[in-house]
């Protein structure tokens, strides 16, 4: 089918949504080689049905203030979203929300939970070898997050982890299915607006901070990570 590329805004505050609409997501369509469409989970989408999966070749589910952890108005229509793009064997990506979002929807909603540690920050993650990180040596990622997922089954399995998130990154074993805790879709005036938002309005935040970017130039992995996932190469 022509690529056709879905990128689904999970977020739930007006301001924020709006600045991925017009920050974010123009970034991630100029990276990929074909059609693109934003469509919202919350504000005025929610009155609206999600997308066919049928229609698109690729899905990328955002980040949220959501709760992962917790249950929310849309989440059945969300988990019958992403399952209906594995089915078909379209490529999934989820960051942060959509990260914990796709676990769920093929494993269960007991594989996610508030961390013990929440991380905010600039940090470096610890990588196993899978066709994601395809000419990667190394990934630095800005961080945001309260929940994470964990105790991963088949057919997931985990392929990158920091000291405080075992689970930073999974793939699915047969699809073309990924998520990311972290965030490779913000470079670093983005990931640096978001993380000085988080310190400002963050309780814990402060203290948990952690910056381990001695270069941003190497946040260009994050693109090579982007590249490897619409496949470019195919």
């Amino acid at each position: 089918m022509p690529k056709r590329l879905l990128i689904l805004n999970c977020i739930a505050a007006e301001a924020q949504r709006s600045s991925f609409d017009r920050d974010v997501a123009p970034e991630l369509g100029a990276s990929f080689f074909g059609a693109w469409e934003v469509a919202h989970l919350c504000g005025d989408g929610a009155a609206r049905p999600l997308p066919d999966a049928g229609a698109y070749s690729h899905l990328i589910l955002s980040g949220s203030e959501l709760s992962a952890a917790a249950e929310n108005p849309r989440d059945v229509e969300l988990c019958d979203l992403i399952r209906d793009f594995v089915e078909r064997g379209r490529r999934v990506l989820g960051i942060c929300y959509g990260h914990q979002m796709i676990a769920r929807a093929l494993v269960d909603g007991a594989c996610c939970r508030r961390a013990e540690t929440p991380e905010f920050g600039w940090k470096r993650l610890c990588l196993e070898p899978d066709a994601l990180f395809e000419g990667i040596p190394e990934l630095t990622a800005v961080h945001s997050h309260y929940d994470e997922v964990f105790d991963l089954p088949a057919p997931l399995r985990v392929i990158a982890s920091t000291q405080d998130c075992a689970v930073q990154a999974f793939a699915h074993t047969s699809r073309p299915v990924w998520g990311t805790q972290f965030h490779p879709e913000l470079g670093f005036e983005q990931g640096t607006a978001m993380l000085q938002d988080n310190l400002r309005t963050e309780a814990r935040a402060p203290e948990l901070y952690v910056d381990e970017l001695q270069d941003p130039g190497v946040l260009r992995w994050n693109q090579v990570l982007l590249q490897n996932f619409f496949g470019v190469a195919e």
